[in-house]
């Protein structure tokens, strides 16, 4: 039968050692979200605007048709454009920007903007919504930038931040 013992040594002074560690955080920013979030706060506005002008009624939701900023509105137009605006807002304060949510609204608007300018006068979107060619006009370039902004736009991404972490290191003498 062997013995073994165990000594166990006390430690005599203590030091203080530093060493680095590295931490990845990703922060990523795209000029897209800048276009977007002027872009749905502008809308938003807009259609605040036209349902404060035009009032708005359950029992009556296509009228009355009024002007604001020079683009007809009955109030469900303007109620479309603040959930538009609202929809784009949320899509660019995404880090880096949605940007597929930002390019599907994008050609939402742009469709729409085309359906209005194709459209002959009278028709149920003018009657509906209250939209004549320069609302039409208005849709197309605003989901065209929309959706250029979303496609082509570079995304930036920052990495590494370091921290410096003090451990204790026993020393035995």
């Amino acid at each position: 039968m062997t013995q073994h013992y165990v000594y166990e040594e006390q430690p005599v002074d203590v030091e203080y050692g530093e060493r680095e560690r590295h931490t990845s955080t990703f922060s990523t920013w795209s000029p897209a979200q800048i276009i977007g979030l002027i872009i749905g706060i502008g809308i938003t506005v807009l259609g605040f605007a036209a349902v404060a002008r035009t009032g708005f009624d359950t029992d009556h939701i296509y009228t009355p048709v009024d002007n604001v900023w020079r683009l007809p509105h009955s109030p469900l137009m303007a109620l479309i454009e603040v959930g538009f605006g609202v929809l784009v807002i949320l899509a660019a304060v995404v880090p880096g920007g949605s940007r597929g949510l930002m390019a599907l609204l994008g050609a939402i608007a742009l469709c729409f903007g085309l359906v209005v300018l194709v459209e002959a006068m009278p028709n149920r979107l003018n009657h509906w919504l209250g939209v004549i060619d320069r609302s039409g006009i208005f849709s197309v370039v605003v989901g065209g930038v929309l959706l250029l902004s979303a496609i082509l736009s570079p995304v930036f991404t920052s990495r590494t931040r370091r921290h410096i972490v003090r451990d204790e290191q026993r020393v035995v003498a």
